[in-house]
């Protein structure tokens, strides 16, 4: 009976809460209004609407009283300005004010939707920044985001939770969720939220003071208990900021930069001696021209000797596969209306590639070892191999476009735009990068305070930077003592693999991002298994011995048997197959852990895909490609990577 009772106090919660800011019910008239229509073909006209006065009578609906709910309007507020223009608001409703009303309008409304995940209502953001107040009191329109947590004490009602919630609530860490760990790469599907239009005079305690009545005195009828989290950095008004120093020196950089791609390029344009041009003094007077380099970059037609051609296609299509995945990887973030959809895509096979989503990038990781292995055999070949240079160009070619865009991340990016999610996706990585901004000139942000990176994309950058580093170490020995780096090279390899193994399953970790796991496990993964060089370098080691075959076959001519070749194509989309989809049911919800598959596949899934994309460029490369090489050799590709 007290459930049955729950369940239709929370029904009334729910109609009652969706239409809390409906607008006053009209007065009976005296008058009727009656549509009668001619009559067609005999038929006698039915009236559509029936006279008011047959319309029982009601109370009303006290508009003003719930209003007053949502605006910082009690004695509990100390702040008295902001009490002051909250109930000049009120007033102001009262007759119907168009400025008052644009700030009810704004606020969140309960959404529609619920047991499909959506569960933040994020109200109207610029409709709330352009109020102004037009009274005696003289405020702006504020756009507070609340992060609201609710406790259910009964079976129905926590049932009802978990249901509106997809199954995450006890996973997922909605607390202080704004200042943990990688924010920005954890799924949200529990975090209810709530938007708040207030007077500018208002600070984001009063508003948690507000929201917390609020919605404790909503959600009383039906047992539960709420609490309302509001970030200072959650609430937004209009207004503009002076530049800071470090801002316009950004500004300053950029417009010199322009300068220079301005006149190298006219000195470009007009210099028609081409010898003349490439003088060490002419090099460097075009070295910012904008025909130049985009002829280099998007005119290059012709394969220059050394380049392995079918690269380009699979690098085209891992850049295509990495964008869709870490934009489906956002969807889970996002406040999508049906995100009970991506939950029912995890039980789709055929979704695997979409849901299976870090694989693509050890691909890069293999190509980058591959082309750093075939480089350096050849300068070693050639003479012109010389370790501290080696490192210095490495630094030099990356470092400086990198400053320049972590300098434009930590000053202007904030400037760029607003709205309800910018703060989570935008400010807070900024401000990460005011902190920890030395750690990526260094390349070692995937390691120090890595769960508070600048750029967490550029985690990349720093893990490719440290295994050039390694690259010379193994493969000096494989040219200078081959059996001596053939036997480093094995050592390495299963030491690349050991590691994560013995990681996983000591630590009881998950194998890769896994969409139905905790929280605190995706966020142990990603700091301590996802951007550690030394537990993914299994990939590029890999690339490295490739190379060394790609130097080797130089000179000496590979010839493979129809068997051996279609032998090697299977066993390379077996193992495709096998790491993509065989790992089905452990990323199913509910799917019982086991430590032992867990590390098993944290292990061995890197590798394996790995040395089937090899396999796919070794044959492509030796002329055992077939449709595969003539698809990822194109042109096209070429002139776009």
């Amino acid at each position: 009976m007290a459930q049955n009772k729950s369940a239709l106090s929370l029904l009334c919660l729910l109609a009652f809460v969706s239409g809390h800011w409906a607008t006053e019910a009209v007065p009976n008239r005296t008058d009727s209004v009656i549509f009668s229509p001619q009559p067609l073909a005999r038929t006698k006209a039915v009236p559509l609407v029936q006279p008011r006065e047959e319309v029982p009578e009601h109370d009303g609906f006290d508009f003003a009283s719930v209003v007053s709910r949502f605006l910082p309007t009690s004695s509990k507020i100390k702040n008295d300005a902001c009490r002051q223009d909250s109930l000049a608001v009120l007033e102001a409703l009262k007759t119907l004010q168009p400025w008052a009303l644009q700030m009810v309008d704004a606020t969140a409304k309960l959404p529609a939707g619920l047991l499909h995940g959506n569960i933040k209502s994020y109200g109207q953001f610029d409709e709330c920044l352009e109020v102004i107040s037009k009274g005696r009191r003289q405020f702006v329109g504020q756009y507070c985001l609340a992060n609201v947590h609710i406790q259910a004490f009964e079976e129905v009602t926590d049932r009802f939770l978990d249901e509106i919630t997809l199954g995450r609530r006890a996973n997922e860490i909605t607390y202080n969720r704004t200042h943990m760990p990688v924010p920005d790469l954890l799924p949200s599907m529990a975090l209810i939220q709530f938007a708040s239009c207030i007077p500018s005079s208002c600070t984001p305690e009063d508003v948690q003071v507000t929201l917390t009545d609020a919605m404790q005195w909503a959600v009383k009828p039906t047992g539960m208990r709420a609490s309302v989290q509001v970030y200072p950095e959650s609430c937004t008004t209009l207004k503009s900021n002076p530049f800071t120093k470090g801002e316009v020196a950004m500004i300053l950089v950029i417009v010199i930069l322009l300068l220079l791609v301005f006149f190298s390029s006219a000195y470009d344009i007009a210099e028609l001696n081409y010898a003349e041009s490439e003088s060490p003094i002419g090099k460097a007077l075009v070295a910012f021209s904008l025909p130049r380099n985009w002829e280099r970059l998007f005119k290059e037609d012709v394969v220059q000797p050394g380049v392995i051609g079918s690269l380009d296609g699979i690098r085209v299509f891992s850049t295509l596969w990495v964008v869709m995945t870490h934009k489906i990887l956002y969807y889970a973030q996002e406040p999508w209306i049906n995100k009970l959809q991506l939950v029912d895509a995890l039980a789709s096979l055929i979704k695997m590639p979409l849901i299976n989503t870090l694989l693509n990038v050890d691909t890069f990781l293999l190509i980058s070892g591959l082309l750093k292995a075939y480089h350096y055999l050849r300068d070693l070949e050639n003479k012109r191999f010389n370790f501290i240079s080696c490192y210095t160009r490495r630094y030099l070619r990356l470092t400086p476009a990198y400053m320049v865009v972590l300098g434009f991340y930590a000053t202007l990016l904030v400037r760029l735009s607003s709205g309800p999610g910018w703060n989570k996706f935008v400010e807070q990585p900024t401000d990460a990068c005011k902190t920890n901004w030395f750690y990526n000139l260094i390349y070692l942000n995937n390691y120090l305070d890595n769960g508070n990176q600048c750029m967490v994309q550029t985690w990349y950058l720093a893990m490719d930077f440290q295994l050039c580093l390694l690259a010379p170490l193994i493969v000096y020995p494989l040219w200078r003592w081959p059996n001596v780096g053939k036997f480093i090279f094995i050592s390495v390899t299963l030491l690349s693999v050991s590691i994560p193994f013995i990681t996983i399953y000591c630590a009881r970790a998950v194998p890769s991002y896994v969409l139905g796991a905790s929280d605190s496990s995706i966020q142990w993964y990603m700091q301590n298994i996802y951007f550690i060089t030394h537990q993914r370098a299994s990939p590029y080691i890999i690339g490295l011995a490739l190379g060394y075959i790609f130097y080797r076959m130089n000179t000496t001519k590979v010839k493979l048997t129809k068997v051996t070749v279609a032998a090697g194509w299977a066993l390379s989309m077996a193992v495709l197959y096998a790491v993509v989809f065989g790992s089905f049911d452990i990323f199913q919800y509910g799917h019982e852990y086991d430590p032992m598959e867990s590390a098993i596949y944290g292990a061995l899934h890197r590798p394996a895909w790995a040395l089937a994309v090899a396999w796919i460029i070794f044959a492509c490369n030796c002329g055992y490609g077939g449709m595969c090489h003539s698809t990822i050799a194109n042109c096209y590709f070429f002139i776009n990577t």
